[in-house]
């Protein structure tokens, strides 16, 4: 009996190190998506007060190198915007464990109809 005790006190004292650090890595996780989540919104405030001055000095100036300036930083901020949903996306999967439906079904029929039996059964309707 001494035996089961000790071997259920050790599972008991396991289960709550293994709970302890579960918990740590899922907080180090919400952290780490924070921190990537403000990185990504500061790029991109930064990169709008950019844009405005260069779309700005490109109107001034209407030289062509201006106007590609404010042409590739636009492109970069639309660039952040679409990484900052990929993050959302990639932490939803992570935290939810897959974001596909379980319940889909796709049908697909595949036929092969040359131009004649095509117009054949346009004639029909």
């Amino acid at each position: 009996m001494e035996k089961d005790d000790k071997q259920l006190t050790e599972l008991d004292t396991e289960v709550k190190d293994t709970k302890g650090q579960v918990a740590k890595l899922v907080q180090h996780r919400q952290d780490d998506y924070e921190y990537a989540r403000e990185v990504l919104y500061a790029a991109s405030e930064r990169l709008q007060d950019v844009l405005d001055s260069a779309v700005q000095l490109a109107q001034e100036s209407e030289h062509p190198r201006a106007i590609e300036v404010a042409s590739n930083t636009a492109q970069t901020l639309g660039n952040i915007a679409g990484q900052l949903m990929d993050h959302h996306i990639r932490v939803e999967r992570i935290n939810k464990g897959s974001t596909k439906d379980s319940n889909v079904t796709n049908n697909n029929l595949n036929v092969k109809l040359n131009t004649k039996d095509l117009l054949e059964l346009l004639g029909k309707e």
